[in-house]
């Protein structure tokens, strides 16, 4: 079928369905989602009739970062955990490193441009052989450290990026940024090998009712055995797209009520133009299902905020004194069974900042303890469903 084609029959499908009501017609069998031929396909999630909300289990293991002294922590958005259990937080011009039981180990590297010398350091894998990778974006470099804090080798990196990922072959990258060259310059996922850019992908297929902005270039990714690519818009969506290593795009998942109606960012926050949920971070696990985290308003968000006039005489929402933005946020656990595009078990986390998964059994989430001071939880998953 001409692929043109094909996009517009299936955005009239789930256009008509999601604005008249229509009700759903019996779906024929299925290609199994990792053998799709028809590239511009989505599939559409829904919640299974059996959604298990107590089959996932999380406990607070461990609270790290001080508020004070060397142990201090200003951001915690880029942190790995090494094959010792200890764990990496960039600091921007450094790394600080917490051991296992979550005692402050020292600091690896200072504010520069020399080896060992950052301006923005993201750490972001730990490899079987021990070693961290940090990924800076001021100075363009991936540079690999050793479990002693010793420098191993150092990398020139094509451009800024917003994520990375590894494939599994230990040798190549997947990179989420923007890359002006002619043939890549729309796309904002690109293979690293080494220092070079291998291969571009990852243009959003964009159904005719998608009244978001679909421009932007920033992406939450993660990556599986197979060497396939999760991809998901970081604002406003949920919407998870899954591409092969050599760029082919696999297939497509979307939750088309999340966020419905889609924010207005040119319109005011009001109880009419909400916030917006988002999705924080994907993982794939051994059986082939996807986890989400993200993070969810709160149905009483409204609480927390006021009426604010401005010195233009404009009256907007702000948060309360004492109130952060993240305040109208829960944590939220999906996983979804890919083959059915059902959520089969969710877990809401009331009140916790939740960031990125640690591995297949622990997340981290922010612990913020007032203006400037910020700590961090790690937290054990156990999956029974």
């Amino acid at each position: 079928m001409n692929t043109f084609r094909s996009l517009a029959t299936l955005a009239t499908l789930v256009a008509s369905c999601l604005f008249a009501g229509c009700s759903e017609p019996d779906e024929p069998p299925r290609a199994h989602w990792t053998d799709v031929t028809d590239s511009t396909e989505v599939r559409l999630i829904r919640e299974s009739e059996s959604l298990c909300e107590d089959c996932i289990t999380l406990e607070q293991v461990l609270i790290m970062g001080d508020t004070i002294g060397d142990g201090y922590l200003r951001a915690a958005f880029h942190m790995v955990r090494d094959s010792a259990g200890n764990y990496w937080f960039g600091q921007y011009e450094a790394v600080k490193v917490f051991d296992a039981a979550g005692e402050y180990m020292g600091e690896v590297g200072r504010a520069g441009e020399g080896p060992l010398e950052w301006d923005d350091a993201m750490p972001v894998h730990t490899d079987p052989e021990g070693r961290v990778h940090i990924f800076d974006n001021g100075n363009l470099r991936h540079s690999v450290v050793g479990p002693d804090f010793a420098l191993i080798e150092d990398e020139r990196l094509p451009g800024i990026i917003d994520a990375v990922r590894p494939l599994a072959d230990g040798e190549r990258w997947v990179l989420n940024m923007e890359h002006a060259t002619p043939n890549a310059r729309d796309l904002p996922l690109h293979i690293l090998l080494g220092a070079e850019i291998t291969g571009s992908f990852g243009g959003r297929i964009v159904l005719a009712n998608d009244r978001s902005a679909s421009t932007q270039f920033h992406r939450i990714i993660t990556t599986d055995a197979a060497d396939r690519t999760f991809s998901s818009p970081v604002y406003r969506r949920y919407e998870i797209e899954v591409w092969s290593d050599t760029g082919r795009r696999i297939t497509g998942f979307l939750e088309p009520e999340f966020n419905d109606p889609p924010r207005d960012p040119e319109a005011p926050e009001s109880a009419d133009n909400p916030p917006s949920s988002t999705i924080r971070a994907l993982r794939v696990d051994s059986e082939d299902r996807l986890w989400v985290l993200s993070w969810q308003l709160r149905d009483d968000w409204l609480d927390m905020m006021e009426e604010r006039r401005g010195p233009d005489g404009r009256v907007t929402l702000e948060m309360k004194p004492g109130l952060e933005t993240i305040d109208r946020m829960d944590g939220q656990i999906d996983v979804i069974d890919l083959t059915a595009a059902t959520v089969i078990a969710r877990r809401r986390m009331e009140g916790v900042v939740v960031v990125d998964f640690l591995g297949d059994d622990a997340l981290w989430a922010g612990e913020f303890l007032g203006a400037g001071h910020l700590r961090v939880g790690i937290w054990e998953i156990g999956f029974t469903p």
